[in-house]
């Protein structure tokens, strides 16, 4: 796979998110991952999410697992590690990158790491409602930046001219598309659906009228800029929160101080960011590889308005609407995805961003 500095300098579209659903982990995959793990911790391995029994002046290790290669989307965790506040709040903390082939959800639910971020919170409720114990406890972005995209000069007014279409999309989004297309009362068998990868190539070659991607992928969409138009799933109403931070039940029962650490630390890097773009994407820089600034830095900046929202501003970063969780759990339910809905509380808390005093904006 060509490294994302080289497709970005050749003018390729860079596939720089993570999927929005992933093969759900089963309880069952849960339960085996786990004795895994404490076999490995009964043979002396040192488990770095779960952190060393460590003196008052040692700091706690912490692993962080993203769901996709460290990019500036997640510039507020890197802005955290460069400006020495996870050092301050007594954490050292560990990002680690994730990739096509690595599934967040399974790494935290056998216990490799502490906390998991994932780009899309479905995966956590289709988790959840397998029987695997996971608690989100704060998410970075307020609104998922998931879209629809469409030429300017195709006609389309509403998703209800989605009627008659050929719509690309990711393999993963076909969930995403049916709950849109439930909700405008389109029928499934009056859309072409083809799939096709990261780009939005597609709809300058008439290939399809209709794409999906993220609006904060900048490298994917500078070629139909000033040419396209799109419909944000949040506005669509079907909303997801992403970049969303989890771990274990268990964990959450017996890490709480270090999740408040950690939660507070981090939102300090995210306003850090937020306010100093340039220096954050730097940060990024010096813990990646094989990233492009003159991609990185619009990408971040893009990426800012999603970081605030109303609730941020009064409660903190990191905050969530249990709403938005019962919403998405019964949508994947209407739809089958999911053997049964999720209450907010099994899958999610607020208790650590409030307990952690994030800082409001």
């Amino acid at each position: 796979m060509p490294r994302i500095k080289d497709r970005a300098q050749k003018g390729e579209a860079v596939d720089d998110k993570v999927s929005l659903l992933v093969q759900p982990v089963t309880r069952r995959a849960f339960l085996q991952g786990s004795m895994t793990a404490a076999a490995m911790a009964g043979s002396g391995a040192v488990m770095a999410g779960l952190g060393r029994a460590a003196s008052a002046q040692s700091p706690a290790s912490v692993g962080l697992q993203l769901g996709w290669f460290a990019n500036a989307q997640i510039a507020g965790d890197f802005t955290a590690l460069g400006k020495g506040y996870f050092k301050d709040a007594g954490l050292d903390v560990k990002i680690v990158p994730g990739g096509p082939s690595i599934d967040p959800v399974g790494v935290v639910a056998s216990n490799s790491v502490l906390i998991g971020n994932v780009a899309s919170i479905g995966v956590l409720v289709s988790g959840r409602s397998r029987g695997v114990p996971l608690k989100a406890f704060a998410t970075a972005f307020q609104r998922h930046p998931f879209a629809f995209f469409f030429l300017k000069e195709s006609g389309i007014k509403t998703p209800a001219d989605f009627a008659g279409k050929t719509i690309g999309i990711q393999g993963t989004a076909r969930p995403l598309l049916d709950a849109v297309l439930a909700k405008y009362q389109v029928p499934r068998d009056k859309v072409n659906v083809i799939i096709i990868g990261g780009t939005t190539t597609p709809l300058l070659t008439k290939q399809a009228d209709v794409v999906s991607g993220w609006v904060i992928n900048y490298a994917q969409n500078v070629p139909i800029q000033g040419k396209s138009d799109h419909f944000l799933l949040w506005d669509l109403g079907i909303r997801m929160y992403a970049y969303t931070y989890f771990t274990t039940d268990q964990a959450y029962g017996a890490k709480k101080d270090v999740l408040t650490r950690y939660v507070s630390a981090a939102g300090k890097g995210w306003l850090y960011a937020k306010e100093h773009p340039e220096e954050a994407v730097d940060f990024v820089l010096k813990s990646a590889s094989g990233l492009d600034r003159e991609m990185e830095l619009p990408t971040w900046k893009v990426s800012v308005p999603y970081v605030s929202s109303p609730a941020t501003q009064q409660q903190g970063w990191g905050f969530m609407d249990p709403q938005v969780w019962a919403a998405l759990s019964d949508t994947y339910a209407s739809l089958d995805q999911i053997p049964r809905k999720v209450s907010p509380d099994e899958i999610m808390t607020n208790d650590i961003v409030l307990a952690a005093k994030t800082p409001k904006f």
